[in-house]
């Protein structure tokens, strides 16, 4: 009997394994960054867009449109709350202002700031 269970214990395991593999796969999907917020209605979902701070085709742009585009993920699949999407994409201008004005270090160094305060990894 511990036999059957230690061989369901396995299989739960590798089953939120597989699960979070596909989760954190949805995070590495390239794309175009497009700010959408979702939010409920009467039980509908509305999408709303939300404006993605304007960036130059520089590495500081590129890397803050990255993160536009993840924050933009993850509130349309419900791992963000719309207040701290909001609040990050806020947060994203001042690094978007500081790359526009050709100031890439000040930028990266504002972004990586934005990323740590809203809980992501410093990238």
């Amino acid at each position: 009997m511990i036999h059957h269970a230690e061989s369901g214990h396995k299989r739960g395991f590798m089953c939120a394994l597989g699960l979070a593999c596909l989760l954190l796969a949805g995070c590495n999907t390239p794309g175009q960054p497009e700010s959408v917020a979702a939010s409920m209605t009467g039980g509908e979902a509305e999408i709303v867009a939300v404006a993605a701070p304007q960036t130059p085709d520089t590495a500081c742009g590129r890397a803050i449109d990255d993160f536009a585009g993840l924050l933009s993920r993850d509130l349309a699949n419900g791992m963000v709350a719309q207040r701290v999407h909001d609040e990050a994409m806020s947060d994203l201008e001042v690094a978007a202002s500081a790359c526009r004005a050709g100031s890439q270090d000040q930028a990266l160094s504002a972004l990586r700031a934005t990323r740590i305060r809203h809980g992501y990894p410093a990238g």
